[in-house]
């Protein structure tokens, strides 16, 4: 037996254990390999490979057609039936002869060229494999090891156990530095069925990991008791998280923030320590846009093209001058997390500018925190005035001597 005949038996088994992958694809793979190879070299040439993994053999044999003599006969695919009959007196037209090919007896370039295509063809067996794995877990959150930092290349290789994870650095959170052989957790953002490259891209940015990270801190959300809405963030930044409440008697935004905001704070420290906001959904939404847009008070907005009351595509938010900095944000981070949660494209004027557009918009009601909360609780347990006024005590607001803004701000 061949020394190459017995390295290459080894690499099947050995690349059968290392990719998971059953010892008979690879030997498919391997015999593939060997005809594409010898193909190439002698185009015209009929090849025919067998592997018997459990007696170490590789056979390889070239077909020739046994056919009469003539002028042109094609040496590659055919052999004369007189030259046949001196091999083997049996053979006559019509039959094919098999003639031994001894891999040790190759060109370098042709063995090369078997191995190079064995190489891709694992590659591709790999991948697709991994991408029968792992595509139902798309969406979901893994915490894993960092297994390589590519500073140059600037993209992650996480160790998944099985097999590895890619994220890019446009999936990162900015400002964050991660350390090979630590754990962290990750958002299994898209499963490639590729042949190439690493078919499971992970994410820290995305806003999938800040719902799982919740859920997993805030046991009223794990309840459904407290419904995440919609989440805008610029990974590195900024969260911000709109929830509401399922359940009378439970505020939303303090179970997700919990006591001392410890709950958003044990969140943040898995996420590079970026700050979370957490605000109230509303069904109303004059009410819902001012809880987006605060801690910045707006006076208005405008809605343009809208369709089917849910997304829009531009939306004029109108504040005073003195707000118009926060409302942006450094960067532009507040607008960017505004144009997410409401899934529009945000163009924020002041009162000014609004003006000398003679832009006609809705105003907001500006309403201190308590107020907005009785109110909001009022408007949607009111079916169920029992039980609203059982919990009315706890409010404890005075509605008989409201002020006016300008009024609290004189104050």
């Amino acid at each position: 037996m061949s020394n190459l005949n017995i390295e290459l038996i080894n690499q099947i088994k050995l690349i059968a254990d290392e990719k998971k992958i059953p010892q008979d694809s690879v030997a498919d793979a391997l015999k593939e390999a060997i005809v594409k190879a010898y193909v190439r070299e002698m185009p015209e040439t009929n090849i025919e490979v067998k592997i018997d993994i459990d007696n170490k053999t590789i056979t390889c044999n070239k077909l020739l057609n046994v056919v009469e003599d003539y002028e042109d006969l094609n040496d590659y695919s055919e052999i004369s039936v007189e030259n046949a009959k001196k091999i083997d007196e049996n053979l006559k037209v019509g039959d094919i002869y098999y003639e031994h090919i001894d891999l040790n007896k190759l060109s370098r370039p042709v063995v090369s060229h078997i191995l190079q295509i064995f190489k891709n063809l694992i590659s591709t067996q790999t991948n697709l494999g991994v991408y029968r794995e792992w595509k139902d877990k798309v969406n979901t959150v893994i915490y894993a090891e960092v297994e390589k930092i590519d500073a140059r290349s600037k993209f992650v290789l996480v160790n998944l156990g099985s097999t590895f994870g890619f994220m890019r650095s446009s999936d990162s959170i900015q400002g964050e530095n991660l350390k090979p052989g630590k754990k962290y957790y990750f958002y299994i953002k898209e499963v490639i069925e590729q042949t190439k490259g690493w078919p499971i891209i992970l994410s820290r940015a995305h806003t999938g990991l800040i719902s799982y990270l919740l859920e997993q801190n805030v046991p009223e959300i794990a309840d459904k008791i407290v419904e995440i809405k919609a989440i805008g963030r610029v990974a590195g930044e900024k969260t911000k998280v709109v929830v509401l409440s399922k359940k009378f008697g439970v505020d939303a935004v303090s179970a997700v923030l919990g006591e001392k905001s410890s709950r958003v704070k044990e969140v943040s420290k898995l996420i590079n320590n970026e700050p979370i906001e957490v605000v109230s959904y509303d069904d109303d939404f004059s009410k819902y846009i001012v809880n987006i847009c605060s801690p910045a008070d707006i006076v208005g907005y405008k809605i343009y093209d809208e369709t089917q009351n849910i997304n829009y595509k531009t939306i004029s938010i109108i504040c005073y001058p003195d707000k118009l900095k926060l409302l942006i944000g450094k960067k532009g981070v507040n607008a960017r997390i505004i144009s997410q949660i409401l899934k529009a494209e945000i163009d924020i004027k002041t009162v000014s500018d609004a003006a000398k557009e003679e832009l006609v918009y809705e105003k907001v009601e500006r309403k201190n925190f308590k107020e907005k909360r009785f109110i909001s609780t009022y408007e949607k347990h009111k079916s169920n005035s029992k039980d609203f006024f059982d919990n009315f005590n706890n409010w404890n607001i005075d509605l008989s001597n409201k002020k006016t803004d300008k009024e609290e701000n004189d104050k």
